[in-house]
């Protein structure tokens, strides 16, 4: 039995939703990862629901993300591996063995990890505490930890505008360049796509997060929504309760936080100081934060949308602009939740959800005007860069 406690006031978090007008939003992503049926261990939403008995309907994407890049790179990542390699290749025909040799080990570091239990893909003692169990695959990762995605890719790729494709293909998912993100990452999200595939829960995202909660609930298990911890309770250097905003205090055998490691671990975070491990405080000394998301959700007349279009897309304009996090001029990213699920939105319409890096720095301090203004703002200006692809999508909304 578990007792979760969730401050938000419906299940899901990011993975929640919310519905207006005939308009079923996803809150945070679509693009999802874990609901595969294969073998192994990295289908980690379908594992978690089956802990549960519960089961969530998925539509499979054949398309997991389309690319609208700068020099006119446009690329698809089919779910089919084949099918993406040779539309990488035709763009690059000269770096058809690079491309097949790089692809090649980041499935060397998928096929390792999806033959064990996950609990670290980055921490070298749990490697060494499994190895006895699974030692070929410990081996395996153990080589690829070291590396970064980028510089690991120039092992094996010259072109630039393919290495910056690699830049991309890792900011996606961790919003930071591939200089930044761990190999052992990489592997793992460039092959899942592939191997589970990316599937879209039918009725939407929060199907998910619901069914988890039906299931611990028929369990003996206890969920509260608008339930807000302000402190772990510790023990001898252990962590055994929590502390509730409203003077509970609620014990148990394991306390596991779903906050940021900032918000657990900071200054200001849920454990005190005194009691924050010498491994989370070289962590929050060495890493910086990424920054979050403006989201637009938007309903648009499906008449608007060419017939072929694919589910998510991501936009640049300038490489020189990867990275920008203000003033909606950083990736757009969009997903059309609607192509696989018509029944999110009232007939003849699709939703569009649309967003952007953006650090809350840039929206603190501002007065309800100053908000609206740039809220506006933000929106107008996405909605015009869309158009290039998506011409009249201004008027459609």
């Amino acid at each position: 039995r578990v007792c979760v406690l969730e401050r938000y006031l419906v299940p899901g978090g990011s993975g929640a939703r919310y519905r207006r007008e005939g308009y079923s939003f996803d809150v945070g992503a679509s693009m999802i990862f874990g609901l595969g049926e294969g073998a192994g261990y990295t289908n980690l939403l379908t594992r978690a629901l089956r802990l549960v008995s519960k089961r969530v309907e998925s539509i499979p994407d054949p398309v997991q993300v389309h690319y609208h890049l700068p020099e006119g790179l446009d690329v698809q990542v089919h779910r089919e591996y084949e099918e993406f390699l040779r539309e990488l290749i035709s763009k690059f025909p000269h770096e058809e063995k690079g491309i097949r040799s790089f692809y090649g080990h980041c499935w060397n570091v998928f096929n390792a990890l999806n033959s064990m239990e996950l609990l670290s893909l980055e921490d070298p003692s749990y490697l060494l505490a499994v190895f006895a169990l699974h030692p070929l695959s410990c081996l395996t990762l153990l080589r690829y930890i070291p590396f970064n995605t980028g510089g690991f890719a120039r092992e094996h790729i010259r072109d630039p505008a393919l290495l910056r494709f690699i830049d991309i293909e890792c900011f996606i998912f961790s919003v930071v360049p591939a200089g930044s993100t761990p190999m052992i990452n990489s592997g793992m999200v460039f092959c899942d796509r592939h191997y589970g595939g990316i599937n879209y829960p039918r009725g939407g995202v929060a199907s998910m997060a619901e069914a988890l909660v039906e299931g611990l609930r028929e369990r003996g298990s206890v969920v509260e929504f608008g339930a807000r911890v302000t402190g772990v309770l510790m023990e001898g250097g252990e962590a055994v309760g929590v502390r509730m905003a409203d003077g509970r205090e609620i014990w148990g055998k394991a306390v596991v936080s779903n906050a940021t490691r900032w918000d657990t671990f900071g200054e200001k975070g849920l454990v005190p100081p005194e009691e924050t491990p010498e491994l989370e405080k070289r962590f929050l000394k060495n890493y910086v934060k990424t920054p979050s998301f403006v989201s637009v959700h938007l309903g648009v007349r499906a008449d608007a949308i060419p017939a072929d279009t694919v589910v998510h897309h991501v936009f640049l304009e300038d490489w020189k602009k990867m990275e920008c996090s203000q003033d909606a001029e950083g990736v757009i990213f969009l997903s059309i939740p609607t192509v696989l699920d018509p029944s999110l939105a009232p007939a003849g319409q699709h939703i569009f959800h649309v967003f952007t890096p953006s650090f809350i720095d840039e929206w603190q301090g501002l007065n309800a005007a100053e908000y609206a203004a740039k809220k506006a703002a933000f929106a107008s200006r996405l909605i015009a860069r869309l158009e290039t692809r998506f011409p009249g999508l201004g008027a459609a909304v």
